[in-house]
């Protein structure tokens, strides 16, 4: 995956910190459709990380904050890191507000 794939997810047309944001703030899961795909497919890819606090989704399930899933699961930092070493991207760190960003 090349640095430009990485400013987009898969579908090409999402901003990985617009992503980010929607999680981040649980927006992203109170829609239906192709934008909470594009968070999860992020999510698959070690792009973005869960938020700093749990949310509720669309169906009303509760979205584990990244602090409530186990490292190395999807949307834990170990595990963005872990994919993001295998394709040679910078890794992600938590700042004390609960933003993430990366190394560097």
């Amino acid at each position: 995956m090349t640095d430009s794939q990485l400013d987009a997810d898969g579908l090409d047309h999402y901003p990985v910190a617009f992503l980010q944001h929607l999680i981040d703030n649980g927006e992203g899961w109170k829609q239906q459709g192709e934008l909470p795909r594009a968070i999860n497919r992020a999510l698959e890819d070690g792009s973005c990380v869960l938020g700093p606090t749990s949310h509720r989704d669309y169906y009303n399930n509760v979205v584990p904050a990244r602090s409530e899933v186990p490292a190395g699961e999807k949307g834990s930092l170990a595990y963005a890191n872990a994919k993001r070493a295998e394709r040679g991207a910078p890794a992600l760190v938590e700042a004390a507000d609960g933003s993430i960003a990366e190394a560097g």
